[in-house]
């Protein structure tokens, strides 16, 4: 069976997603975790598996799509975990949701990731990276074979894919909030395998302050589809201790809570980005 395109895949899901009345979003929020929790934040909410359109790729098809109102701003959520992909997947698929949520109406995205800081004095652990530039380390593009898609440029504008806007906005509401938000550049790895030190030595040395795995195909795609927005990085590993996945994930529980307060209140603020954008574009 021929493989379907990146466009073909995409008008597909969004009929079909028409025909059951799902919303159209303004802004995406693509999460590494928290996404029940926040979704139980949402007004007017519904939620579908991905699998549950034909045409999505099936390493999303366990991942449920959430729709409603976040403090007046109508988002969808998808939490970043899809399964591991089959080899005949392809590239487009690592970031499937940003092509949909954009062609569906989304102008905006905020996505958060765990990583490891670089530098203890740039971004110490417990702080949140609010991501302003990003080095792309993993050898990988999820824009292999788009060169024909209508649904962005060849060759897209990374550099404004991070909203310096929303990025002043979160650093004022972590404040508020009391977390420690730090602009910082992200060194975005392949993973599933952890860095090692001499690749974190690396990765400073190219101007990196934090980095995390599976960061750069949302901003990638992001780009291409027009979409303006934050990435935060959740520092849970300091580059010179010991690797222990306990620790790292005792700390992501811990900072769980005060994220997902960051992420509410940070609604109102993608919801006046995403108008700007729209309002650039003449939309």
């Amino acid at each position: 069976m021929k493989q379907a395109s990146l466009d073909d895949a995409v008008a597909r899901c969004l009929a079909a997603l028409e025909r059951r009345r799902f919303s159209r979003p303004g802004a995406l929020y693509l999460l590494s975790t928290g996404v029940e929790v926040l979704a139980g934040r949402l007004r007017d909410a519904s939620r579908l598996p991905l699998g549950k359109l034909e045409a999505a790729p099936e390493s999303w098809s366990e991942v449920m799509l959430h729709q409603g109102t976040l403090e007046g701003l109508p988002v969808w959520l998808v939490e970043n975990s899809r399964a591991d992909a089959a080899e005949s997947e392809p590239a487009w698929a690592a970031a499937f949701p940003i092509w949909l949520a954009a062609a569906a109406g989304a102008s905006s995205f905020v996505s958060t990731h765990a990583g490891s800081s670089l530098d203890e004095k740039l971004a110490p652990v417990g702080a949140l990276a609010l991501v302003r530039d990003h080095v792309n380390l993993s050898g990988s593009t999820p824009l292999v074979g788009l060169s024909a898609s209508r649904l962005g440029a060849q060759f897209p504008d990374q550099s404004r894919v991070h909203d310096p806007m929303l990025r002043a906005a979160a650093r004022e509401l972590c404040k508020k909030l009391g977390l420690e938000g730090r602009e910082s550049v992200a060194a975005c790895s392949l993973g599933p395998t952890l860095e090692t030190p001499a690749e974190r030595r690396w990765f400073k040395a190219a101007g990196a302050d934090v980095s995390a795995q599976e960061l750069a195909p949302g901003l990638i795609a992001a780009a291409h589809a027009g979409l303006g927005g934050l990435a935060i990085v959740v520092v849970v590993h300091a580059a010179d201790e010991a690797l222990d996945i306990a620790r790292i994930a005792a700390r992501s529980e811990r900072l769980a809570p005060a994220i997902d307060e960051l992420l509410t209140a940070l609604a109102r603020d993608v919801q006046r980005t995403a108008r700007a954008r729209l309002d650039e574009v003449g939309g």
